[in-house]
């Protein structure tokens, strides 16, 4: 890996892409991507003032197309910080800067790779860049720059994985749930329905569900699904009774479920609740923010081509590769939704999102060289 390499990972850490700000990144990459000489780059508005960037170098003839893609987005920066977030470094071997696992260091790698390509020699078939905004409310940002015409043979999406090979991950169910009840005032309270009350037993039945829901064992996805209920929100005021109360949660599934018959399941285990208390009304729905892009499970086979080329390419940069299972959503999903085969390899480990987020720099060296060494195998 040259100086150059490491610099343009510095570069897009040193730019605020906050979850909905990914404007500027965008642009910067779109600059670098035409200074190369990159045939084809466009920048497209994923949702309003959110834009993504594609790429496509042109190969030199009869080879197979393949996607790089990463995206461009960051969770917001914890206040626990002791360092710049935006001012990267390396120290001790690792290279510390806002978003770096999840998931700059990635991308900066797919970039790193059409660099070299560009400057230097290139394969047959075509290699694609996507930079994605939007990818937190479920692809949106993949999804758009398919529909311009970034498309390809392949893909290889650059979550982190510490490098290992994701050939499937899990999906999720994204629930909101509302109990009805009637507003009142607290010296009358009987003439009312307390919405918050009759969201307790709601709680406990999903507590409940999340350990007796029916799945399929995954060797890859140790456990069952998780259930995390998010936010809780009632009432306007400690004097009124409220008549409504919000929910949401997130379950994250395995592959043998379907996030939609999850949401059939709940509505029958409050159906059973209500037999038992005739004052529960409650509606389920799914959140808009999983509307917006629905995360499905995905899974595709080691002994597909895609995947034998990732294996080959770990073991071309000089590591033993190693598939294993991914226990978050990616882009893969909306990739397949095209017909485009994908896996997933990427620096970076759990808890993904931190104070202090780092990557090691040699994990940042050595996926460069994988997503290099797929593109020789892949497109030529």
């Amino acid at each position: 890996m040259t100086d150059n390499e490491l610099e343009l990972l510095f570069d897009c850490l040193r730019i605020d892409s906050t979850w909905g700000r990914e404007r500027e990144l965008a642009e910067f990459i779109a600059g670098r991507l035409r200074l190369w000489g990159v045939d084809d780059v466009e920048i497209v508005e994923s949702m309003p003032g959110r834009p993504s960037v594609g790429g496509r170098l042109r190969g030199t003839g009869a080879g197979r197309s393949l996607i790089l893609n990463g995206h461009l987005d960051i969770y917001e920066t914890s206040p626990d910080w002791t360092r710049d977030p935006f001012n990267p470094e390396v120290v001790d071997g690792k290279i510390y800067g806002a978003g770096i696992a999840d998931m700059k260091a990635g991308t900066a790698a797919a970039l790193a790779v059409i660099r070299r390509l560009a400057l230097g020699e290139r394969p047959r078939g075509d290699v694609i860049f996507q930079g994605v905004s939007c990818h937190f409310e479920g692809g949106v940002g993949t999804r758009s720059l398919l529909e311009a015409g970034f498309t390809a043979d392949a893909a290889i999406c650059g979550e982190p994985t510490d490098n290992t090979i994701g050939t499937v991950h899990r999906g999720a169910a994204y629930l909101k749930i509302t109990t009805i009840g009637k507003q009142a005032h607290t010296s009358a309270k009987w003439l009312g329905l307390n919405a918050i009350e009759t969201m307790e037993p709601v709680l406990a039945g999903m507590r409940e569900l999340e350990s007796t829901m029916p799945y399929t064992p995954h060797p890859e996805l140790p456990g069952g699904p998780n259930l995390n209920i998010g936010t809780i929100n009632g009432g306007t005021k400690h004097n009124q009774v409220p008549d409504r109360c919000v929910m949401t949660c997130d379950i994250r599934l395995l592959p043998s479920q379907d996030p939609y018959e999850v949401r059939l399941q709940v509505e029958q285990m409050i159906s059973e609740l209500k037999r038992a208390d005739p004052r529960i009304e409650a509606i389920v729905e799914f959140s808009d923010h999983w509307l917006s892009g629905p995360r499905l499970p995905y899974e595709i086979s080691q002994e597909s081509d895609i995947a034998r080329v990732a294996a080959g390419a770990v073991a071309a940069a000089g590591s033993e590769p190693v598939f294993k299972g991914i226990q978050f959503w990616t882009d893969m999903v909306p990739l397949q939704q095209f017909g485009i085969p994908s896996v997933n390899i990427g620096p970076g480990t759990p808890p993904y999102s931190w104070a202090d987020e780092w990557v090691e720099l040699e994990k940042y060296q050595e996926t460069v060289e994988i997503y290099h060494q797929a593109v020789l195998a892949w497109c030529n």
